[in-house]
């Protein structure tokens, strides 16, 4: 899913290792389509085409009425031994009444051999991502939930028809992703991030955080002391910190950055009563995590990689 809910980057699984490619993918150009099994209004349609991915893009950029789309504007995956993108297996759309809902890129894992990876896409929401330049953090409906199970159940029985013998993707284990793991099955086999909240309007400044000297930056909602700074974005009724990217340190102790959370808490709830809750992605920084429990935060949802296993049907 787009924004927080991916393992590590948008496409990436929780571990990194050497590409192993392996098999074909099924058909170079069939197109196929079946109605949901919960929604006779909702189809998924399978694209084996190895540029599938970039032709129900272009339709998506299309319904966000912006220039035409075109294969650069695709962002490029992070290297993974020496290879580049990986090899698209094809790419599923789901469609209500003929317009585009959603679609799922399926793709290899270059880490393991014999493996699959999917990664959904709910069109309205990456369509006012396209339109505001911000990542859409309202929470998913019932639509997007029936979607994006449909996506990977299709998935998974292309990749089984392709020769593949497992499929994997990531996401919250609360959210859509989670939701289709328990619905096909699915196991987690990775943790990857964590995700901690707080509603300000009833949190309580811990006791026994050091006293830090903080000043506000200009910038958004921004707090900074000598060695440490954070920034959350409010949308609504809601604050949301990326810590990958909203929170830097240099040897920040972390009762010092909890410190330092402790007060953004502190001014949300004096600066901005409309916020009911305070969500921080964190993932792959001990001092950040360390400090986010000793802030008075609690985590409400993991970030999961989740494994199906493609029985031969």
């Amino acid at each position: 899913m787009i924004g927080f809910g991916g393992c590590g980057s948008q496409a990436r699984s929780c571990d990194e290792g050497g590409r192993v490619g392996c098999g074909g993918s099924r058909g170079p150009s069939v197109v196929q389509s079946y109605p949901s099994d919960m929604n006779s209004e909702l189809f998924f349609e399978w694209d084996g085409r190895p540029d599938a991915g970039e032709h129900v893009s272009g339709e998506m950029y299309a319904v966000a009425g912006g220039p035409p789309y075109t294969a650069d504007d695709e962002p490029e995956p992070e290297p993974t031994g020496g290879q580049g993108r990986p090899r698209t297996i094809g790419a599923v759309a789901a469609r209500r009444d003929g317009a585009l809902l959603g679609w799922a890129w399926v793709y290899e894992d270059p880490d393991h051999e014999r493996v699959a990876r999917v990664q959904a896409t709910y069109v309205p929401r990456q369509v006012r991502r396209l339109k505001t330049g911000y990542y859409d953090l309202l929470p998913p409906t019932a639509e997007e939930f029936e979607m994006v199970t449909g996506l990977y159940r299709r998935a998974a029985d292309e990749a089984r028809a392709a020769g593949y013998r497992t499929l994997r993707w990531g996401g919250r284990d609360t959210g859509p992703d989670g939701q289709a793991a328990t619905a096909l099955n699915a196991h987690g086999h990775g943790e990857c991030a964590r995700y901690w909240s707080t509603e300000p309007a009833t949190w309580q400044p811990p006791a026994g955080l050091p006293d830090v000297q903080v000043h506000q930056l200009p910038a958004h909602l921004t707090l900074a002391t000598v060695d440490a700074e954070i920034s959350a974005f409010i949308d609504g009724h809601a604050a949301h910190i990326n810590a990958g990217e909203s929170i830097r340190h240099e040897n920040a102790e972390p009762r010092a950055l909890a410190a330092l959370i402790a007060e953004l808490v502190t001014r949300l709830r004096r600066d901005h009563p409309e916020v009911t809750e305070l969500t921080i992605w964190e993932f792959s920084d001990a001092a950040v995590r360390q400090a986010l429990p000793l802030a008075g935060l609690r985590i409400t949802a993991l970030t999961m990689d989740y494994e199906l296993p493609l029985t031969p049907s």
